[in-house]
């Protein structure tokens, strides 16, 4: 991984660049920014920059030892850790993190996603923290990668905490979190933040052209839908991502024309209830949804919208009559819903929760 791979966070690579050569290097970073968006890709690029043997134009060659090792993630000197499910076993968390890393060795853009809550171990923090107090087994910068700290538990964070007040020499710590809100302040005061934006339609349509075999179309409509992020728009390709779209559509609609009851009924029926990150991936799908009918509802084009595919329907529902400035809350309250749901949240009550309270905001007959 190189800084040439990040396209479409150029200024990222400018700062990341320029404070090395500089040697300002902080102790602590703070990526934010979407998931999938290139925080890992860049924290593995700038492992690579800071003990590369041959850097060349301002990148890492991508040839020595030190660049192939970082690329497998064996580099003696780069210590991970990464939102794993829960383990009953260390045989087993030691084959969920693997797992985890070889899905980003294959692709650094893809989401970390699991049927289950998925979380930091403190364990895998303690054992980093006593790794780290011993003597670099090679020459050069020490890189440690805190991936979603977010999902950290609050015993891994008391415990990175004094790693983050005490760095060692020679290393630098990087924390990647979408939700940063949600970390220690005392973590945050300690981190130089960069800001990850979300990537241009075409730069995310561009990568899934080249990297996947999916036609230029559908490859379009993926990278609207993204949100900027390539790492959503490879989440959305897989079959069973563009099943649960359709499920959320048809429910989407049913808000809109069936009464409550049967809304409900259908919900139970046809969401994933045991999975809850399909339900939150579903959930997703109307939170997009209802933002693309918010802008109609305005006088808004439908070129103006994300989902293309679905013009027709919504603007039928836009001709409907409901309650305009509820319209325009319930993307956060759905975000809510999402977020309660991934902190386990019983998710049943929750979405049915959730559909009642847009129904009755709404005012839908």
């Amino acid at each position: 991984m190189d800084f040439r791979s990040l396209t479409g966070q150029e200024t990222v690579v400018d700062i990341l660049r320029r404070t090395a050569d500089r040697d300002q290097l902080p102790n602590s970073y703070l990526f934010a920014g979407a998931e999938g968006v290139g925080k890992w890709a860049a924290a593995l690029a700038l492992t690579a920059y800071l003990n590369c043997r041959n850097q060349s134009n301002g990148d890492s060659c991508g040839q020595c030892p030190p660049c192939r090792q970082i690329e497998k993630l064996q580099f003696p000197n780069l210590h991970i850790a990464v939102p794993t499910p829960p383990s009953k076993s260390e045989k087993e968390e030691h084959e969920n993190y693997w797992g985890i890393l070889n899905g980003k060795i294959e692709e650094p853009f893809s989401l970390i996603t699991g049927k289950k809550m998925m979380s930091i171990p403190v364990a895998a923090v303690r054992a980093m923290r006593q790794s780290l107090a011993q003597k670099p087994p090679v020459g050069g910068k020490r890189v440690v990668i805190i991936e979603q700290m977010d999902r950290m538990l609050t015993a891994s964070a008391d415990s990175l905490l004094k790693l983050v007040e005490e760095p060692p020499s020679q290393t630098v710590i990087i924390i990647t979190s979408s939700r940063p809100e949600k970390l220690l302040e005392t973590i945050i005061s300690r981190c130089r933040r960069i800001r990850f934006p979300q990537l241009p339609e075409s730069t995310v349509e561009k990568y899934m052209t080249k990297r996947t075999r999916l036609g230029a179309e559908t490859s379009a409509l993926l990278a609207r839908l993204s949100g900027g992020s390539i790492g959503r728009a490879l989440y959305l390709s897989d079959d069973d991502n563009r099943q649960d779209r359709e499920i959320g559509k048809v429910l989407f609609k049913g808000i809109f024309l069936a009464d409550l009851a049967q809304v409900v009924a259908e919900a139970v029926e046809l969401l994933p209830l045991r999975d809850r990150f399909r339900v939150n991936r579903i959930l997703g799908v109307w939170q997009s949804l209802f933002r693309d009918l918010m802008l109609l509802q305005s006088g808004a084009d439908t070129a103006a919208i994300i989902n293309i595919d679905f013009a027709a329907e919504l603007e039928k529902l836009a001709g409907q009559a409901m309650n305009r400035k509820a319209l325009l809350k319930i993307p956060a309250g759905l975000g809510e819903v999402i977020t309660d749901i991934d902190l386990n949240v019983e998710t049943k009550s929750a979405v049915g929760a959730a559909i009642i309270n847009i129904h009755s905001q709404l005012q839908l007959t």
